[in-house]
């Protein structure tokens, strides 16, 4: 049986042609588009699909990483907005913490944590007390505080492994937070009646290092990046040795913290103001001496972050890039609707989070 061979029309192949060239003006065009992308600072970037949740909690990870805390569980998103592994657990109250390669989530109030690592390695363990706060170092280890019957309060050190390779328990003040370092030097906050105290353990004793003990209010207790311990107040940020004596301290004049970040290689960032809503802030870069090595007044500041040698201030639809001099770098303008929050990944990449997504864009 002979093959019947179709033919074409003229028609067809004006159509054909016509086709061919609508085509290539669809290639070019998206071609075009992408390079005026390019030029406007998007960066192209597989979408961060996130969990769909009330509350959700964030952590910026080494290289550019994404952790993302919700009522849905934990995920990890890799520099590109890869998903690199999602844990599906139940979190009423996430709360988030990353150091180095590592992530640990929890759910305050309940005892679920969570741990995962930059290759998507993740351990999920149900503790017996309920949990208060979780502190990660970057090799792995974490500080877990918890409740404790009988007590007013305990920490455990896990491992990478998250066996439990340290506990201590609290008689007299609630354990309020707790801080582990690089090299596995745990601080832990305390309030009680007469005020907060600081006490510093290392892991091959059970008898603490040293303690501080303040008649104020304490919120917050961090290592620096270069190893040296600061405790923060509503009123000063006070910054201890290794056996918890006070080396230096910046006191806030009367101003209210609004917002910092412990970022930036040793220097953690304030935004003060005159209010307790925010507005215009003075915000001040802090060495662990306690120098003051960048300070200046910007308007209505949203948030602040920090990595490397730079900080992130969003103010309203600005973002804009400094130098731990707080000297201005450079600017960019975004719509604000929708943007939960802005997250500084490296040199001029800034990550915008919305409810359901992220994208990148440079500064």
């Amino acid at each position: 049986m002979a093959t019947q061979k179709r033919k074409i029309s003229r028609r067809g192949i004006i159509w054909l042609v016509s086709l061919g060239i609508l085509a290539v003006l669809f290639v070019l065009s998206l071609i075009l588009f992408r390079r005026e992308a390019a030029e406007e600072g998007v960066i192209e970037t597989s979408p961060y699909a996130l969990d769909s949740s009330a509350s959700q909690r964030f952590a910026v990870m080494d290289g550019g990483y994404l952790a993302v805390a919700s009522g849905g569980g934990l995920q990890i998103f890799d520099e590109n907005g890869s998903l690199v592994q999602r844990e599906a657990v139940t979190m009423l109250q996430p709360a988030l913490d990353a150091s180095g390669d590592y992530a640990a989530a929890c759910d305050v109030g309940g005892t679920t944590l969570v741990t995962m690592d930059r290759k998507g390695n993740v351990k999920t363990s149900e503790l017996t007390g309920a949990i208060i706060a979780v502190a990660a170092a970057p090799d792995g280890w974490l500080a877990v505080v918890s409740e404790a019957q009988g007590y007013r309060g305990m920490v455990t050190v896990y491992d990478e492994k998250q066996n439990v390779v340290y506990e201590w328990y609290s008689g007299e003040d609630y354990v309020v937070n707790a801080a582990l370092s690089g090299n596995h030097t745990l601080a832990v906050l305390c309030a009680g009646s007469g005020g907060a105290k600081v006490h510093i353990f290392t892991m091959d004793s059970e008898e603490e290092a040293g303690h501080f003990a303040s008649d104020e209010l304490m919120m917050d207790v961090f290592w620096t990046d270069d190893g040296k311990l600061a405790a923060l107040s509503e009123k000063r940020l006070v910054f201890l040795d290794r056996q918890a004596v006070q080396t230096a301290e910046y006191a806030f004049g009367g101003l209210h913290l609004y917002d910092y970040t412990t970022g930036g290689e040793g220097l953690t960032t304030l935004a003060l103001s005159a209010y307790r809503t925010g507005g215009t802030c003075t915000l001040v870069t802090l060495n662990p001496s306690g120098k003051v090595i960048g300070e200046r007044t910007v308007d209505a500041v949203t948030s602040v972050a920090a990595h490397g040698k730079q900080i992130l201030v969003r103010s309203g639809e600005v973002l804009t890039l400094y130098n731990q001099q707080l000297e201005d770098m450079r600017s960019l303008e975004i719509d604000p609707l929708g943007v939960r929050d802005a997250r500084l990944l490296q040199s001029g990449r800034v990550l915008l989070i919305y409810d359901y997504s992220c994208a990148v864009q440079e500064i």
